[in-house]
């Protein structure tokens, strides 16, 4: 068979199976010369009688679909029904079968010049689509193809600048890349030469912006968004976008010029850029056209994706620019200036020691120059396979603490069974940050040029992350530590031995200038735990050693915590005396009684099931419940310790943190430390509970602990995970979903404009993943949810609400039970629905506490409208519930309070004036309230 034959013939099959939809009649005019079968098939094929044709269909059909059994990590195993060896070669998706008319494959080969009539054309179109299954996928009827190891090289041929879609097609186990062109359809998106020109959709501005259809409440632009922000939150799959626009399509009017299919539907949206990456399997190094130069050996780069071999890069600068550019993130950069700020308190990342060393010593202190956090961390993707995902993230340090958790920046994407090489992954990243801090980049802000400089000062990661990083020995060997040259000790501990961190009087910290001798003296003598050099060592300004912050996520909630209950309630520690795991059932019906707030995601769980409990379950339980139902269960002197680091801890969580309370929070981890080898014994020194010594540093040099807690970025990865359906082209499905829901996110700033509210209340509801709403009223800052109830106040309220503006108002106000401000939810006592949880009881900026008993929209008599909280302010000043003293320190538990379960007569506050909520825990003639630390940090 000649080639250009060849390639026509796999053409028409890959039509059928991506596609399933009649062919233009251009196609079908050229597919109607060529005659499906080869010529070592007429002979294997011709004496066959129609019956034993139909009776083979059954056993041989193959489409991709059913072509092999794939496991959960996208394995492949050719199929049992296969009779020929070659049934499963790639390109082999659609169907082959003898031409009705009875000519062989040579007379077909002469007469491939001349025109055969369009009758026979639409005849050999109708049998072979007759052939389908109910997918609308094209079954073989029959034939299988003999040589297609030739068909693949032709079609490679063709397609000489063949697109990375097209490569991770080519066939993985765990990889999910398939031989199966057709398994990524929403990749290979037909091209020119598969769509008619009169199935080309031209949309501009005006048709965007202009109504659905006649009378629609939106727009033809509004509705292509809504529905690829619903496709890409939700991981519609792309069978099932399709279905949705030919739903759509059958709906709406004729001209309502809506996309019909999903390859017209795609076209409209241009991704961002993104890079990829191939690298030897040997040592790492990337490739460079299909050579290791390190290695000096040639390798096949598809055999080397279906190992897995291979990462994505995304350019920050481009990020960077359109989201400054879109988003309104040029404006929020001026946060760092018009923040209140107290040279006595830290309270964000800028207050800290080494950033206003580092705004002395850089261009970070000009105007529109910031800087980045960023973090690295393995995911899981496949629960029967060791792939994972790698993402290296970060965001921007001087926007708004709600801003800057929500906006995050995929800078890489690492995938494979292995943890990355550090040196291959993170050069790109590094050398995009040379540029960025010595040359800056040129943005648009308010139709002015502006330069902006990006320093990256800050990593947040675990501790396995973090020695890999640092090129160091894990915390399990010797001079494991991150910050200092504690060398630990190995101590017997069960049935071996474990490597532990003894409390030290004095230990010598490690410093940059240090740690940069030691890479380059490896092997020469003592490295103090230093394996080599770091490509990070070459990131411009960033601390080898004060860059990487102790991360309260991994080393408090999910280390020292876990630990902690772990001793106390696991039976293997029942001849101890800490252990109380005999009373876990008193303590689990204390914990049901505690309600706390909706700043809390997850409600209170048995200690029965901590196996399963996430961080934020930990971090709610170190400061809230254990210090109440844990007072008369652990013993005073185990208790007393405990509350030492629950003091601490929270000290350093607050939004505000004075210079005094940092001394004090410092002093109380030392002590922790210092005895915990006294209580618990030295097999238990782990390197989380020496750490801690550590923390009040990272306060110091970088702001409170939230500010670069893992938490966001530990959300971001679980956001990342919803972006892939099944097994196939998993990292390419991430890294193609990202940009795309960042171009919706911008392209929403312009075509919302003017939107009608219900459809901007539906774009908000479905990019930021809120529920919806459909009655809520906005005033002065202040969301009010739910119909409202207008009646005339009384008197009492009357009085209270003019003696609060100091003006009068009108007779009739509107009520409300339910109000969102500054993004935090308030209940009124009277909401009617029972929750378990509690948003009621809040705390006034003058440190008194009140009881919500409902919201007004009030109008002045100069129509001025109001958002006022009714509230009855507690009988009692709140009261210290816990105070403690271990050795030389006197632990106060200020969090933890207990008030009267008494209220006073109607007051009138402004929303702005509400600062604090609490977890309530309530008793009989009492109520405990425990102070939340920020208002920032969410789960």
């Amino acid at each position: 068979m000649e080639p250009s034959r060849k390639r026509r013939k796999l053409h028409y099959r890959r039509y059928l199976c991506d596609y399933n939809e009649p062919l233009p009649r251009t196609t079908r005019y050229r597919m109607a010369k060529i005659d499906p079968l080869d010529d070592d098939d007429e002979s294997s094929h011709s004496d066959w009688s129609e019956d034993d044709q139909v009776s083979n269909n059954k056993e041989a059909s193959l489409d991709y679909h059913t072509s092999s059994d794939s496991d959960a990590t996208g394995a492949t195993v050719d199929s049992e029904q296969s009779h020929d060896e070659h049934a499963n070669c790639d390109g082999v998706v659609g169907a082959s079968m003898d031409s009705e008319n009875g000519h062989d494959v040579e007379n077909s080969d002469e007469e491939e010049g001349s025109l055969n009539d369009e009758p026979e054309q639409q005849a050999l179109y109708d049998h072979t689509t007759s052939e389908s299954d109910s997918t609308g996928v094209s079954l073989d009827i029959g034939h299988i193809v003999e040589d297609c190891d030739e068909a693949e090289v032709s079609l490679d041929d063709e397609h000489e600048q063949q697109s990375l879609d097209d490569y991770t097609n080519s066939g993985s186990e765990g990889l999910g890349f398939e031989h199966h062109s057709s398994s990524h359809t929403d990749d290979y998106d037909g091209g020119d030469d598969t769509t008619s020109d009169s199935e080309q959709m031209v949309v501009n501005d005006d048709m965007m912006r202009s109504p659905l259809y006649q009378g629609a409440l939106v727009t033809l632009g509004q509705t292509i968004l809504l529905l690829m922000a619903f496709a890409v939150i939700v991981g519609l799959t792309q069978d099932g976008l399709q279905t949705l626009l030919q739903i759509l399509s059958l709906i709406l009017p004729q001209d309502s010029h809506l996309p019909a299919t999903k390859y017209l539907f795609k076209k409209l949206f241009k991704t961002g850029k993104y890079d990829f990456h191939v690298y030897c399997p040997k040592c790492c190094c990337v490739l460079e056209n299909n050579a290791c130069k390190r290695c000096h050996q040639d390798f096949d780069k598809n055999e080397l994706m279906k190992n897995g071999n291979f990462f994505f890069t995304l350019p920050l600068i481009d990020q960077l620019k359109h989201s400054l550019e879109t988003s309104n993130l040029g404006e929020s950069l001026n946060y760092r200036k018009t923040r209140p700020t107290n040279p006595d308190t830290i309270s964000d990342i800028m207050d800290g020691k080494l950033y206003k060393q580092m705004c002395k010593d850089s261009n970070l202190k000009k105007d529109y120059s910031f800087s980045l956090t960023f973090n690295s961390d393995g995911v899981p993707i496949f629960k029967s396979s060791s792939f994972s995902i790698w993402p290296l993230l970060c965001h921007i340090n001087e926007l708004p603490p709600n801003i800057r958790k929500k906006t995050m920046f995929l800078t890489g994407l690492w995938f494979g069974p292995k943890k990355p090489s550090i040196s291959t992954f993170f050069r790109p990243f590094i050398n995009e940050m040379k540029t960025l801090s010595s040359v800056g980049f040129e943005w648009c802000s308010n139709a002015k040029i502006v330069k902006s400089y990006v320093y990256a000062i800050i990593c947040s990661c675990d501790s396995v992350a973090r020695a890999m990083l640092q090129n160091i020995k894990q915390f399990n060997g010797k001079f494991g530590c991150n910050w200092c040259l504690h060398p630990g000790e190995r101590v017997e501990k069960g049935k071996g031995h474990v490597q532990v961190y003894p409390f030290h009087e004095e230990v010598t910290e490690r410093s940059h200038t240090d740690m940069i001798k030691y890479q380059r003296n490896v092997g020469t003598g003592e490295n103090f735990g230093v394996k080599g050099p770091t490509p990070l060592s070459s990131l411009p300004f960033f601390d080898i050693v004060s860059g990487f912050i102790v991360d309260s996520m991994h080393c408090i909630d999910l280390g020292v915590m876990r630990q902690l209950s772990t001793l106390w309630f696991d039976s293997s520690f029942h001849k101890e005396p800490w252990y109380i795991g005999t009373r876990a059932n008193e303590i689990d019906r204390k914990i049901e009684q505690f309600q706390p707030p909706s700043n809390i995601t997850r409600m209170p769980r048995s200690i029965l099931t901590r196996a399963y409990w996430k961080a934020s379950e930990w971090r709610a339980f170190l400061l809230f419940y254990a210090p109440i139902v844990l007072k008369s269960v652990l013993p005073r002197r185990f208790f007393e310790h405990f509350l030492l680091l629950c003091q601490a801890v929270y000290a350093l969580q607050t939004t505000c943190i004075t210079q005094l309370e940092l001394f004090y929070a410092s002093q109380h981890l030392n002590e922790f430390v210092l005895n915990f080898e006294t209580l618990y014994g030295r097999p238990h020194m782990t390197y989380n509970v020496h750490i801690l010594l550590h923390l009040s540093d990272s306060v110091r040099n970088w702001g409170p602990l939230w500010c670069y807690s893992a938490y966001s970025f530990e959300g971001c990865n679980g956001f990342l995970l919803k972006l892939y359906n099944g097994t196939q082209s998993v990292p390419l499905q991430i890294v193609t979903s990202f940009l795309l829901l960042k171009e919706v996110e911008s392209m929403g700033k312009v075509l919302m404009q003017n939107a009608h509210p219900r459809v901007q209340q539906l774009f908000d509801t479905v990019v930021d993943g809120f529920n919806a709403t459909k009655h809520v009223r906005r005033v002065n800052g202040t969301v009010f949810f739910g119909h409202g109830c207008s009646r005339a106040l009384d008197l009492y309220e009357k009085d209270a609400v003019e003696q609060f503006l100091e003006n009068p108002v009108k007779d009739q106000a509107i009520f409300y039970h339910k109000a969102v401000y500054n993004s935090q939810i308030f209940l009124s006592i009277n909401y009617r629905r029972k929750l378990k949880r509690d948003n009621t009881l809040v705390r006034r900026s003058d440190g008194s506490v009140c009881q919500i008993v409902g919201f007004a929209k009030v109008e002045s008599h100069t129509g001025c409208e109001h958002a006022l909280c009714l509230v009855r302010k507690c009988v009692s000043k709140p009261r210290l519930f816990l105070q403690g003293y271990f050795g030389e320190s006197r632990c106060q538990i200020k969090h933890v309070m207990s008030i009267s379960s008494e209220f006073a007569e109607l007051t009138v506050l402004d929303l702005s004036q509400l600062s604090d909520k609490f977890v309530v825990y309530r008793q009989e003639n009492s109520c405990l309230v425990c102070l939340l630390p920020n208002s920032l940090e969410r789960d």
